[in-house]
């Protein structure tokens, strides 16, 4: 489910009498807006007499294609494909990715952001070392079927409520 779609059932759903407050139905409604407005300056959605035109799938990048579009490209070198080893050792994998994250960050002399290359046009770095990570979340994701866009969103929303509510402090 794209974020559009997602926006439209929570706005309908917030409608219902107790479902939530007034404050989250017109933040939603304000989301919906602006993603309204986005796809529209994009030229992905077009509105001819009163009526929307369809917006396709593969004119929005989502999270979810994109997980899926992961899972399809192994990791390169000596890693193993995830449907050789256990979700354990899949996840144990990636905590070996986030120390080369911290290797990255604290060996070299290059600020956070910067990516360097050594002639094979793959880019190093931190930037480098988070991407190589997400993207190995992603082909776990994919293998097992996990909807980590939903997941990603309601979390997403159960900290900006909690922020709202002063729940959580910076």
């Amino acid at each position: 489910m794209n974020k559009l779609e997602r926006l439209l059932h929570k706005a309908k759903k917030l409608q219902e009498p107790g479902a939530g407050t007034v404050q989250e139905y017109n933040e939603t409604l304000l989301d919906l807006g602006r993603q309204v407005l986005n796809l529209y300056v994009k030229g992905k959605l077009n509105i001819e007499k009163n009526s929307v035109c369809k917006i396709r799938d593969e004119d929005e990048l989502n999270l979810s294609s994109f997980v899926k579009e992961a899972g399809k490209y192994p990791p390169a070198g000596k890693d193993r494909e995830i449907d050789e080893c256990r979700f354990t050792e899949a996840i144990a994998h990636c905590h070996l990715d986030l120390s080369k994250v911290t290797e990255e960050a604290a060996g070299n002399r290059y600020h956070v952001t910067y990516n360097y290359y050594r002639g094979d046009n793959n880019p190093r770095g931190v930037p480098a070392a988070l991407a190589d990570l997400i993207l190995r979340v992603f082909r776990i994701c994919n293998y097992y079927d996990i909807d980590i866009e939903t997941v990603i969103n309601e979390k997403h929303e159960h900290y900006k409520k909690n922020l709202i509510e002063n729940k959580y402090l910076h």
